[in-house]
């Protein structure tokens, strides 16, 4: 994915287009320097440069979004993710997939640090008792900045999805315990890295976007992959902060994590194991391409395989099926007739966990094309959908799903 994953990169820490609005006036904006030394005292991370504050409005902020999408992410991406999405039946076939995402973030936006330009953006509309927490959130990625540079870290266009993924969640987990920390500091309790869980807090905080996003019309899949980032992130930073504290995280820093996978299995990432293989999608038989060249190429991962099934099955047995994951590469074609053909190879941990997979997916599909399909052994088959055939097969630990034959 390029910018909804990412969209947490893009528009809370790495926005990188130009603004043109002018610097705020004391006022709401005065709360910075406190709240980027109450920042740097519970990262340990000192302030290297002192961080400018601007107040924006709505208008501005979906204006700054069209304009990062337009100079930064190229079209081929983003048209090839929304294309991918609605064949997969992540989102519904008529949803206008830029213009929804827009509208999402715009929704939730609480603020953003621009490391381009070194400032940090304040929410106009948001009350004054909102704005620390978000300030002291938003300004430790300007720490994070300023020590591991955000610009490279969380560059959409040098990784796959679930890698950046895995990164996003690392930085927003970051800065979420540090704005937790912050407030349980104000009432006199310890760091969560006290704490044997932070489930809890994760909870709330869920329930919290599912709330501020009840009115929106934005898929819920969407939804809550905008969320990853900071419910898991926020569970993957408070696994390190066990082991040493804030230092751990700065290792975790040079030392990235590659997967969702390592992000909802911390000990995955603590183990030094990779956790999964490199695949390559196969070319689609029986198709006459325009080229052998994939229009769009990505690796998803475990938490976009759990959410995608989550539109259909529950949420246990959707993260229960996906959590096997060993790797995946999807890859979009097109034909000579200007038709796209999707193929999606996916690898699990072992035979019984892709049999587990191929279920799975088989059920969510039936519900999702209403109709049972034609089984041939470990294959199954939708001939007619509004997709074109559809094909879901199963070869040892490997499970190929084909769209648009």
């Amino acid at each position: 994915m390029t910018w909804t994953r990412y969209l947490p990169p893009l528009l809370m820490l790495c926005a990188v287009c130009c603004a043109s609005t002018a610097f705020a006036k004391p006022g709401k904006c005065s709360i910075v320097p406190e709240a980027i030394e109450s920042a740097s005292e519970i990262r340990g991370l000192r302030v290297k440069r002192s961080v400018k504050c601007k107040l924006v409005d709505k208008s501005f902020v979906e204006n700054y979004l069209r304009t990062v999408i337009k100079e930064k992410i190229p079209a081929q991406r983003i048209d090839g993710e929304g294309v991918v999405y609605k064949m997969l039946g992540l989102i519904p076939p008529n949803y206008d997939y830029v213009n929804g995402l827009v509208e999402l973030y715009t929704s939730q936006l609480g603020g953003y640090y621009d490391p381009e330009q070194g400032y940090y953006a304040m929410a106009s509309w948001l009350p004054s008792s909102m704005q620390m927490g978000i300030a002291v959130h938003e300004l430790t990625h300007a720490l994070q900045d300023q020590h591991f540079s955000l610009d490279d870290l969380l560059d959409h266009q040098a990784a796959d999805s679930d890698e950046l993924m895995a990164r996003s969640a690392l930085v927003e987990g970051d800065a979420t315990a540090v704005m937790v920390d912050y407030s349980r500091k104000q009432g006199g309790q310890a760091s969560i890295a006290q704490e044997e869980s932070v489930a809890g807090i994760m909870m709330q905080s869920l329930a919290g976007s599912l709330v501020s996003g009840s009115g929106s019309e934005s898929p819920a899949a969407l939804r809550t992959l905008m969320m990853f980032p900071y419910v898991s992130g926020l569970n993957f930073a408070h696994a390190l902060l066990k082991k040493r504290g804030y230092k751990s995280l700065d290792g975790a820093f040079t030392k990235l994590p590659q997967s969702t996978e390592q992000i909802l299995h911390p000990d995955v990432y603590l183990s030094g194991s990779r956790g999964f293989r490199e695949l390559e999608a196969p070319l689609p038989e029986r198709a006459v391409l325009d080229s052998t060249q994939a229009v769009f190429s990505d690796r998803f991962g475990e938490f976009f395989i759990s959410t995608l099934l989550g539109n259909w099955i529950s949420p246990g047995q959707a993260s229960k099926a996906a959590s096997g994951w060993g790797g995946d590469r999807l890859a979009l074609y097109r034909t000579g007739t200007n038709r796209e053909i999707l193929v999606w190879v996916t690898a699990w941990d072992s035979k019984s966990e892709a049999n587990e997979f191929y279920e799975s997916i088989a059920e969510a599909y039936r519900k999702r094309f209403n109709q049972n399909g034609l089984t041939s052994g470990r294959k199954l088959v939708f001939a007619e959908t509004d997709f074109g055939r559809v094909e879901i097969e199963q070869n040892e630990a490997e499970v190929q799903i084909t769209i648009g034959l």
